[in-house]
This record gives structure tokens, sequence and C-alpha cells, in this order.
């Protein structure tokens, strides 16, 4: 019996790709013998990869501490093919509201460590008003690489940490100077506040190369297997969890900021590398 894209049903939970509709084009007789579905791995990863008839595509990956869910276009490119990862832009911060109620109107502002750690160069400022602090604080020193707790801020004033900024340290593209990417949250109610970082977010678009060696599909050297084809119950399946959904991403914003589960960021902007500066808030104990 053949099995369904059964990794997707997790993954879907853990990362959402996006997907770009264009009008569908016939498959050339070349993509023809690439269409179906392909399984790899090894004895601590799974990798599969749906390869639709419309040139779309669903790759999903487990495997240590990486989930990743991935969603877009596939084309002929060479003797193989090429696949085009899609997904909207978004922050890789995660801002999530707390039940916790603070006394006196206070803002708590609590960092996952966990994550964050998997962040460049994370840095946080706040502000009473709109206009955006002239610099941002590090969080974590530069003499540890893995924060492993929940550290928390002194409690602020709501008043005076009315917008909330949070920065990263990114890299545009290979070889471009490095910039700060800052983005602003509005604070409404007291309370506390969690920080979060979600790395797939900021990985770069995967855009691997995929050949057949005999009968075998190789992605980037990564051995994938031998074709099978996409039964229905997969195709539907790879669709609805992965493709579908990832079709509206404004719409899934939308529905997020309506549950209160995240904020949603109020604008993003650029910043000098120099705009992180001060004393870090969190050093290795000992240091």
């Amino acid at each position: 019996m053949h099995h369904a894209f059964r990794p997707l049903r997790i993954a879907t939970a853990l990362v959402v790709g996006a997907l770009v509709c264009a009008p569908a084009q016939a498959l050339t007789e070349a993509e023809k013998a690439f269409v179906g579905e392909y399984r790899g791995g090894s004895v601590d990863t799974v990798a599969q990869l749906a390869l639709l008839d419309d040139n779309t595509f669903c790759f999903a990956f487990m495997g240590g501490s990486l989930d990743l869910l991935a969603a877009g276009r596939w084309k002929a490119e060479g003797q193989g093919i090429r696949l085009q990862q899609v997904r909207p832009e978004k922050t890789a911060f995660v801002v999530l509201p707390g039940r916790k109620e603070a006394q006196g109107g206070m803002v708590e502002l609590d960092f996952h460590g966990h994550t964050l750690s998997n962040a460049r160069a994370p840095a946080v400022a706040w502000s009473a008003d709109d206009k955006p602090p002239a610099t941002l604080r590090p969080l974590f020193g530069k003499d540890q690489n893995s924060w492993s707790e929940i550290y928390k801020l002194p409690p602020v004033p709501l008043a005076q940490a009315r917008y909330l900024y949070l920065g990263d340290v990114t890299e545009p593209a290979p070889g471009k100077p490095v910039e700060v990417q800052v983005v602003q949250y509005r604070l409404e109610a007291a309370g506390s506040v969690l920080v979060a970082f979600d790395e797939v977010q900021a990985m770069p678009l995967l855009t691997p190369h995929a050949v057949f060696k005999g009968d075998v599909l190789y992605l980037e050297g990564d051995r994938m297997g031998k074709r099978r084809p996409l039964a229905a119950e997969a195709v539907d399946e790879a669709r609805t969890a992965c493709i579908q959904p990832a079709l509206a991403p404004k719409d899934g914003a939308a529905a997020q900021e309506r549950s209160g589960k995240t904020l949603v960021p109020a604008k993003a902007f650029k910043a000098k590398p120099s705009a992180i500066q001060g004393k870090p808030y969190f050093e290795a104990k000992g240091g």
C-alpha cells in the first residue's frame, strides 16, 4: 500500500512556506520524467520531495533540531531541474504576548535563549513613542554561543515601552556589507511578552539542483531515492497541507493577528551595524 506524504502533517505545524501562483504551463518531455515522490535521508533524518505536474513542489525535512517544510516551483535546468523556494517576507522574530499580568502597568520582557541563539546578534530597545531609538542594546555577550534559558529583563513601565524594537545583523547577499534589520512592535497593554526566533525563516531561500544518476534522484548531491508515482491521496495531501495554505500568506497573517497568538510587526527598517552598542544584557555565567 502506498503511504501518503505523512511528514508534511508534522512539518506544517512548524513552518509554513509560501507559494506564489502563476498560470500552469504544460510540462516538457524532460520535466515529465521528474514528476513523482522521492524519499531520502539517513538513520537520523527523513527527507521527502513531491514534484507535482503543475511545476510546484513540496519538500519536507526532519532531523536533529531542524524541521523544515518548503514550497515553491521547479523547472528544467541543464540535465536536471532547479527548485526555487518561495515565501513571503516576514521577520524571523516571534513575539508572543503572555497571559501573565504585570502589576502597576509594567511590561516584562522575556527572551527565549534557545531559539535566539540562532540569531547572529540580537538586540533590543524600546520607546515611549513612535520615534525609533538611535541605538539598540545587544542581548547576549559574544563569549557564549548557546543560551538555553528564558532570560528576563527588569519590568519597564508601559508608558516608557509602548514600542518594542528587535534587531539582528543580516547579510543582504553574499559579499555585501552586513546591516541591522530592525522590527517595531506596538505593545497595547501591560503584561509579559516572550521574544523567540524562527531559525527557518532566517535561512536563505532554497534553490537546490536535482539530477538523475541512473534511476535515482540526487538533490544537491544527496540521495533522494527512486521516483515513486504520486497516488491521488499523496497529491491531495501535499496540496492541502503545503501548497494551498501557502497561496495566500496575507490572509494567514491577518488570521494570526486576529488570534492574538503573536504580535504582528508595525514596521521594519534597516540600520547600520554601529546602531547596536552598549553592554550586553546577558553574559555567560562567571564571565
